[in-house]
């Protein structure tokens, strides 16, 4: 007995849905029958499509960790509340710095630099070594995160009434300008300079500004110089009279500005210190120091100027010139 009309329909219709299906996959999956050309043009067409999903992950994830970071930081800011001008300098914590010693006990600080990205929270991680930077692949709540934390020197000294002649504080220079991202706008420009001179720094137990002397670009290896000079101001953070002398001279030779604010052997300062792009690895380095009690934090930024005879990274052994 033969099949039905019903039957034979049913099996039409199937067989031309797997005719489709095939076709629709034909031009990506190899299949039986297929010649060395089909299966070149397949071949790489699938490497393509692997090349364009791995590129779109790694999109996402990069987007999400900025995104991340972004909504951590605002969140922390929200946190940390409108304390700027508030001085205690008692021994009492700030309300604020208390708030984030409860969700991070490495808290030391926050900074800031009015007009800019720059407002982060700012953490010690004493158990760090020169190459294990904790806060540079971590987050202010602990978790691994590519824009890290802006954070002091380990070898640092942050408390009431001990306090670090100079803190060097790092921070990712971030291609969304987060973070220390923005240290950048000060490169060979005194516009901005003019308009951002000073510097926000509060520790757990008092607000304080700081006034700029100095930014530069650094090198990092001594194979980056002719005679191998590296200034290696991250070595800088106890001074003696003698050393205090040669940290100054190293950091305004190199200025690209040159300022009106003065500065002496007892100043208390901070080294903001971030990746720059000029050749890697390099530095981009602002210094400042604190303004001294019962002076006026205004600083005259009409007398500074750009610095023509700025000491530069050696640009011929760089570029191999």
């Amino acid at each position: 007995m033969g099949l039905s009309r019903e039957a034979k329909k049913s099996i039409k219709k199937a067989q031309k849905a797997q005719r489709r299906k095939r076709r629709k996959t034909h031009w990506l999956i190899i299949q039986k029958g297929d010649d060395t050309k089909e299966i070149i043009s397949k071949v790489f067409t699938q490497l393509c499509c692997i090349v364009v999903l791995a590129s779109v992950i790694i999109l996402w994830d990069y987007f999400k960790a900025m995104y991340d970071n972004v909504k951590l930081n605002s969140s922390l800011q929200d946190i940390y509340g409108s304390i700027y001008g508030a001085v205690t300098g008692d021994g009492q914590l700030l309300p604020s710095a208390e708030a984030l010693l409860e969700i991070n006990p490495d808290t030391v600080g926050w900074v800031k630099i009015e007009g800019t990205k720059v407002d982060n929270p700012v953490v010690l991680h004493k158990e760090d070594t020169p190459d294990n930077f904790y806060y540079l692949t971590h987050n202010f709540n602990g978790g691994e995160a590519k824009a890290g934390t802006v954070f002091v020197d380990y070898r640092s000294t942050i408390g009431y009434k001990q306090q670090s002649d100079n803190l060097v504080i790092y921070g990712h220079n971030e291609k969304d300008n987060s973070m220390f991202g923005d240290l950048d706008e000060y490169k060979h420009d005194i516009e901005f300079y003019r308009q951002h001179p000073t510097i926000q720094f509060n520790t757990n137990y008092e607000t304080g500004e700081y006034k700029i002397i100095a930014c530069f670009v650094t090198n990092v290896l001594p194979s980056q110089s002719a005679d191998g000079t590296v200034f290696d101001y991250q070595n800088y953070i106890d001074f003696d009279e003698a050393r205090y002398q040669d940290f100054i001279n190293n950091v305004i030779s190199r200025s690209q500005i040159i300022t009106t604010v003065d500065y002496r052997y007892g100043d208390r300062f901070i080294t903001l210190s971030t990746c720059s792009n000029e050749f890697e690895p390099s530095r981009f380095v602002v210094v400042a120091r604190k303004v001294r009690d019962g002076e006026d934090a205004t600083v005259d930024v009409a007398g500074a100027y750009v610095n023509e005879n700025a000491k530069e990274p050696d640009w011929d052994v760089i570029y191999g010139r």
